[in-house]
């Protein structure tokens, strides 16, 4: 079946209610029928695991129209698993799966909790399984049909032709199968199909999706070549690399040097091999960084990787010199000049550090053109070599747009480190003046943390009923669609990940002048550039905002939202980095 996009018809669409209905009554039924199970798995669970170990256990996951639910299971993993992990992203993932968890799972009586699920509204009894938040492959191949008009399913088509052994395309084209037939006839057919797998416990293998087909490349023994990504930051690296990290992994095995201060275990769960190596990210000590080149120089020739992709000024120079030195393939990849090429000597250095390190690198990776332009100027690397991507690219799933609030008022966001570089000094002027004319209707909440300079400022703006400090949130998202206006009047940025979030949730967003920031923005249109810098611009875009009513405010929102879509989806940008890199 080709890939395209499917939409209910009017039949299908009645049907959809009242076997919504239906569903609900059954499985009410259902739930009382099998309460003596019920309470025998939750026995058998604590007898194992403990009198405080939990019996439930909870997952985001996608549902109708990509709204996002708590799907409800037995638990059967040990409480040391990875979160939000998908089985067939866990290396062995036999060793997390406890004694009673294999019997569940190959029963499938794991998934009777989801009873309440179908109760609330959330899933159907058959349906498109749903994926995990984070499954963008599965997310991906099923939008392309409309699999999402749809609620997912306590079984479904998929689950009773193959299950785990399925890769992620086949399995999106059998939902697509299922969306297409939508109606009675199929839902019987996946009801008795269902009876049948399970007392064959037919398709259920650990490691789930397409692990047949991963197994039969370890029987063939087929060797991997190694790949290496050194860079300063694991948590920063889960956040914004782990879907390139996936994608490397069909073709390479993957190590990481990184200092370990977040998702280190994550990535290990993805059976990428993690190794810690510490790194002063902000320092300037020669001994420190001497020391830094030589575990480098350890590390590469331990390794030997076939082929390294170097993050951040310090891995990009010393591990990219060593690289040279060794000769091995390797390419660097440039996330911002920050303040190394602004002040003197300091960027004659950088410059002829850049130059050496990045001589012989396969290819150059930048996240705005000026950046790029930047080292062809100062011939550190020839145009040539150059590859341009629109920063680490968005993942569009994950940041979706969300209508506007109703506010009486203004509120303006800033989410960051509270810090000099990010135009902190602008904006909290900027602010100080809008609440001068406006009063209580204007307000700014700050989420991030603040550098020791800025606490006494912070603190004045929340005492005088200016600001509201959130401090750091793991999850910007609810902080996004409760603003008016994003604001970052930045010095200098790669490519500003707040500003993408922030226009692909569909708010105005108010930025510099400056490659890496104006990116996200066309001006007037989906937001405002002001003057680098220059906190009376600042303050001028910001009152322009005052001034707009909410109609006109989510005009610009759909207009970031829709310049996010065309350019900066990570998928596209996962693309153009692996073909740069076969190259």
């Amino acid at each position: 079946m080709d890939k395209k996009y499917y939409t209910l018809t009017k039949k299908q669409a009645r049907y959809s209610k009242i076997k919504s209905i239906v569903d609900k009554t059954a499985a009410i039924a259902g739930t009382v029928l099998l309460s003596p199970i019920f309470l025998g798995i939750v026995v058998a669970i604590k007898k194992e695991e403990g009198i405080k170990a939990p019996v439930f256990f909870k997952q985001k996951r996608v549902g109708q129209d990509q709204k996002l639910f708590d799907l409800y299971k037995f638990r059967t993993m040990k409480l040391s698993t990875p979160k939000d992990t998908p089985t067939h992203l866990l290396s062995n993932p036999e060793q997390y799966i406890t004694s009673t968890g294999k019997f569940l799972r190959r029963s499938s009586l794991d998934e009777l909790p989801q009873f309440l699920n179908i109760i609330k509204g959330d899933m159907a009894i058959s349906g498109p399984r749903p994926a995990l938040w984070n499954q963008d492959d599965l997310i991906a191949e099923r939008e392309a049909y409309g699999v999402h008009q749809i609620k997912p399913g306590l079984t479904g088509w998929a689950q009773i032709h193959g299950r785990d052994e399925l890769e992620i395309p086949v399995k999106a084209k059998l939902d697509a199968y299922y969306l297409q037939h939508y109606g009675l006839w199929i839902d019987i057919k996946c009801f008795f199909g269902t009876i049948l797998s399970v007392l064959k416990s037919d398709g259920v293998v650990e490691g789930g999706t397409g692990e047949i087909k991963k197994q039969a490349e370890a029987e063939a023994q087929i060797p991997k070549k190694k790949l290496l990504a050194i860079t300063n930051h694991s948590y920063m690296f889960w956040k914004f690399r782990r879907e390139l990290m996936a994608e490397l992994q069909k073709d390479y095995e993957v190590a990481i040097s990184t200092p370990f201060v977040g998702h280190e275990d994550d990535f290990a769960a993805m059976g990428c091999r993690m190794i810690e190596t510490d790194v002063d990210r902000r320092g300037i000590n020669p001994k420190t960084d001497l020391k830094l080149l030589m575990t480098y120089y350890k590390l590469l020739k331990n390794e030997k990787p076939d082929m390294v992709i170097t993050y951040s000024i310090k891995p990009n120079v010393y591990a990219g010199f060593v690289c040279r030195m060794l000769k091995i393939p390797y390419c660097v990849n440039v996330q911002g000049l920050g303040t190394a090429f602004q002040k003197e000597p300091l960027a004659t250095v950088a410059t002829m550090m850049y130059r050496v390190s990045c001589r012989k690198a396969k290819t150059v990776f930048f996240e705005n053109i000026g950046n790029a332009n930047e080292f062809i100027k100062r011939h550190i690397v020839p145009k040539k070599k150059i590859t341009v991507l629109p920063g680490a690219g968005l993942n569009l799933d994950y940041y979706t747009y969300v209508p506007y609030p109703n506010h009486d008022g203004i509120r303006f966001l800033f989410l960051g480190r509270i810090m000099k570089e990010k135009g902190i000094d602008e904006l909290f002027y900027a602010i100080r003046k809008l609440h001068d004319e406006y009063g209580d209707t204007v307000k700014l909440d700050l989420v991030g943390f603040f550098e020791d300079e800025y606490k006494k400022a912070v603190e004045e703006l929340v005492n005088d009923g200016i600001a509201v400090f959130h401090g750091f949130q793991e999850d910007p998202r609810p902080f996004y669609a409760n603003a008016d206006c994003v604001v970052l009047a930045s010095y200098h940025e790669g490519m500003s990940n707040v500003n993408l979030e922030a226009a692909a949730t569909g708010r105005c967003v108010i930025t510099s002048n400056i490659h890496g920031c104006k990116e996200a923005v066309d001006n007037m249109k989906s937001g405002f550039l002001c003057e680098v810098r220059n906190q009376d611009s600042l303050y001028a875009c910001m009152k322009a905002v005052c001034e707009m009513n909410k109609k006109q405010l989510e005009s610009m929102g759909r207009n970031g939202n829709r310049r996010m879509k065309e350019s900066f989806d990570k998928r596209k940008v996962v693309k153009m980095t692996i073909n740069a890199l076969s190259k």
